[in-house]
């Protein structure tokens, strides 16, 4: 095995540029796959290589995965972007069946990688009600419960052939220009910004660089497998967009009304919308210390960061 190479699916997205940068700075040899290799070699400088993501070619993807250090799986069609036409069965396919292209290229490879650690989602958990949830609780019976459990299983079906696997089950993560931010800055700064109706749901949070430690120390820490929830702390709609007011020096008192968000965002409004307090239970197990537990100091150190 060779311990400094590591491969990035998805090396493009918002998550894994960062990533595949981050591993890169630290000597990490960053072997990268995307659906357009010469975009990703101009976002990320430094890759060793980085080739094309064709389903229809996993003896591609074997070839870098052989003996890698990690295979990193990032892939998924974005969420908070407008849902239109078939675009929900996007959502669907880009993931589970993207997983399952990743773990066959993994089981192809004569050497195997030491760890599969494949994007998942705290949508795991469904948004059923107002309950708490751990990496041990059960999957929802909604839509987004329904995904994440096939989405999971794909990437589990590399832990039956001896792979280590660790399914990272992110929230909503905040960084400069990406997600819910690269939506919401340019209504706050023009002092139009507000809470989404009615201001009193709670959701899960993350700052980018915790996102980005998380995946780093599942690399490191060879005793971890499994799930580990992604959530630097919860907040209301209403304090979230208080918080951004004031690291934006805005007002923030205008609500939005929810039938603007279902417009936009299709059924990924419910990551808004509806409540969902999420806790992690295996954080320490993996070693990892949240940098960024205040929302506060998690927008303040991004809005003073150029977008990314």
């Amino acid at each position: 095995m060779d311990a400094k190479k590591v491969v990035v699916a998805g090396v493009t997205g918002a998550i894994g540029s960062v990533v595949a940068r981050s591993l890169i700075s630290a000597g990490y040899d960053v072997y990268g796959v995307a659906r357009d290799p010469e975009k990703a070699n101009s976002m990320v400088n430094g890759m060793s290589l980085c080739i094309k993501w064709d389903i229809n070619r996993p003896d591609e993807l074997s070839s870098i995965a052989e003996g890698s250090r990690a295979v990193i799986n990032l892939t998924g069609a974005p969420l908070l972007t407008k849902w239109k036409g078939d675009y929900e069965k996007e959502i669907v396919s880009s993931r589970v069946e993207g997983t399952k292209y990743v773990v066959e290229a993994i089981k192809n490879c004569e050497e195997k990688p030491e760890v599969l650690i494949n994007a998942s989602a705290a949508g795991f958990y469904g948004y059923e009600g107002n309950r708490e949830a751990v990496e041990s609780s059960p999957a929802g019976k909604d839509f987004w419960g329904k995904l994440v459990s096939d989405w999971e299983n794909a990437a589990l079906q590399a832990e039956k052939s001896g792979l280590r696997t660790v399914l990272i089950r992110t929230t909503l993560v905040l960084m400069r220009g990406e997600g819910a931010l690269k939506v919401l800055e340019p209504y706050f700064r023009k002092g139009l910004g507000g809470y989404v109706s009615p201001g009193d749901q709670v959701f899960p949070w993350i700052h980018i660089d915790d996102e980005v430690g998380i995946i780093m120390k599942a690399i490191e820490n060879d005793r971890f497998r499994g799930p580990v929830n992604c959530v630097g702390g919860t907040i209301t709609s209403r304090d979230f967009s208080r918080q951004i007011g004031m690291a934006l020096g805005r007002g923030s008192r205008l609500p939005i009304p929810k039938v603007i968000i279902r417009a936009m965002f299709g059924k990924a409004s419910d990551l808004v919308l509806q409540s969902q307090i999420i806790k992690s239970e295996r954080m320490d197990e993996l070693g990892y210390e949240i940098r960024y537990g205040k929302i506060g100091d998690a927008l303040k150190e991004i809005f003073k960061q150029p977008e990314r």
